[in-house]
């Protein structure tokens, strides 16, 4: 590597998660870190996902225990610790995702799942190809150590689980907003695919670590899983201008999108790590990830 890496967003060192964390489709701010949480309510318990401070230690899921009192770092809606309630954490550049269907109300969602992301929001967004040969990397370390499913549906399809990096860029010459999601995890033995498809509200490539269409595998980087894992491990999604031009050319011929073929009109606009789930009436899905030092940093030649 004969170029530089120069931060895009550094990892935030979050010391107070006082509007850090939000819920559904709050206003969230920008160029500031922050958790959201969105169809996870349970409608029989006042308040919302993230109404609650959690005394509990949601370690035991995540993999990540946060200083003593856990309650200044940790929100949920219920805080039981013998069933792992559903908990959300944040300390300095670290946080965690412990997502319990059994205790949120079931519900249909269109164009996912619930799901709960760490993100960022630019205001000013770059132009992380606005120099030729230029790369985006999107990288943190993460650990997924608990996982489990109940497939009481009889419809046979299993719960699903997910973490991903996502992004959402934004082309200047169209106006139009697209997404990449670049998945980690996934609980299901899949035949891995790169492709195309709309969620009903932006088209959006769909691409795992490791993948070399929409992305360019990095040596230092862990890479896609169904398996859980234990401690951090490090993972770097980095997307080239070529990795860029392959989704806009697939999205223009899958959607007519008409978006533009030069890499510089495209901005980013936010970043994050998504972990979501999927499951049907009946089913039931627990799981629990963490990740620490999330950033975004452009690699020029």
């Amino acid at each position: 590597m004969t170029g530089s890496v120069v931060p895009i967003v550094e990892p935030e060192c979050i010391t107070d998660v006082t509007d850090k964390f939000f819920v559904e489709f709050e206003p969230t701010p920008k160029d500031t870190f922050y958790m959201v949480v969105r169809h996870q309510d349970n409608v029989s318990v006042p308040g919302n996902a993230v109404s609650l401070p959690v005394t509990y230690n949601v370690g035991t899921y995540t993999g990540f225990t946060p200083p003593a009192p856990y309650e200044d770092w940790q929100r949920g809606e219920l805080d039981v610790a013998a069933s792992g309630t559903s908990a959300y954490q944040l300390h300095c550049t670290s946080g965690g995702m412990m997502m319990n269907s059994w205790d949120t109300t079931w519900q249909p969602v269109t164009g996912g799942g619930p799901n709960t992301s760490y993100g960022y929001e630019f205001s000013t967004p770059p132009r992380p190809w606005a120099a030729s040969n230029s790369e985006l990397y999107i990288q943190a370390d993460l650990q997924l150590p608990w996982f489990a499913h109940w497939d009481n549906n009889s419809n046979g399809d299993k719960p699903v689980g997910q973490l991903s990096f996502v992004i959402y860029m934004h082309d200047d010459s169209t106006q139009t907003v697209i997404a990449v999601v670049m998945n980690i995890f996934d609980n299901r033995p899949l035949a891995l695919q790169e492709k195309v498809m709309h969620d009903t509200f932006v088209s959006f490539a769909s691409t795992y670590l490791g993948g070399t269409r929409y992305l360019t595998p990095s040596p230092y980087s862990g890479v896609w899983t169904n398996n859980t894992w234990s401690g951090f491990q490090f993972f770097r999604a980095v997307m080239t201008e070529d990795n860029l031009l392959n989704i806009v050319n697939d999205i223009n011929s899958a959607h007519a999108a008409g978006l533009s073929t030069n890499p510089a009109d495209y901005k980013l606009t936010s970043m994050g790590i998504l972990q979501e789930t999927f499951r049907e009436d009946g089913d039931q899905i627990s799981m629990g990830s963490s990740f620490k030092d999330f950033g975004a940093y452009l690699y020029t030649e």
